[in-house]
């Protein structure tokens, strides 16, 4: 597939790690930290990649800062996802932004490549991830909700206009949709990738 010129790719890597107890960002997956392996993944997808850090930026953006990627710091990121969403894409000037998070790297290049195959084919529409039934990221939002996203706070994220909008879904594996919240999800995703 070739490079989407119109799509930003906004990748979610501020949060805390609170139940994990260090930050995810950095764990070490078959060599690579995950935040490198949302970021390879999002440079298949389009040259314009922005990273938003906030806990411990120092330390990642220090692994992450000879990749050709817009690196940008929450100050407030302790408010939550909603805020750190409402931050990021106040700094997205393409036509669309596709909403990943750093925590799901079994999620494979294909299902992002559908993601935007979709959103092409349904320019107005939000196309997004369904998994154990529900709505979630990765998402694509099309420029006419960026004034929405951008008043997103605290931890909600942007569930709230999924409810609104009924949005498009492509269903995603749940072994594929695994994220890393504690330390036992860790040592799953060890166990099964």
């Amino acid at each position: 597939m070739e490079k989407s010129i119109n799509l930003a790719v906004l990748i979610l890597a501020a949060g805390t790690s609170s139940r994990l107890g260090e930050p995810k960002q950095l764990l070490n997956l078959k060599g690579k930290s995950l935040i490198n392996i949302a970021i390879e993944k999002a440079l298949e997808l389009t040259s314009n990649v922005t990273v938003v850090l906030g806990h411990k930026n120092d330390e990642v953006k220090k692994e992450i800062e000879n990749k050709n990627i817009n690196i940008i710091i929450n100050p407030n990121y302790e408010d939550g996802m909603g805020n750190t969403i409402a931050f990021g894409v106040s700094n997205i000037k393409e036509e669309k932004v596709l909403i990943m998070l750093c925590d799901q790297p079994l999620i494979p290049i294909k299902h992002y490549e559908n993601l935007i195959k979709l959103s092409n084919e349904n320019k107005d529409k939000i196309i997004c991830s369904q998994y154990k039934n529900q709505h979630a990221v990765p998402t694509i939002f099309p420029k006419k909700y960026f004034e929405e996203l951008k008043k997103l706070k605290g931890n909600k994220g942007a569930k709230q206009l999924f409810l609104k909008y009924e949005p498009i879904s492509i269903v995603l594996a749940d072994n594929f949709s695994f994220d890393v919240d504690t330390k036992e999800d860790w040592q799953e995703l060890l166990k099964n990738s």
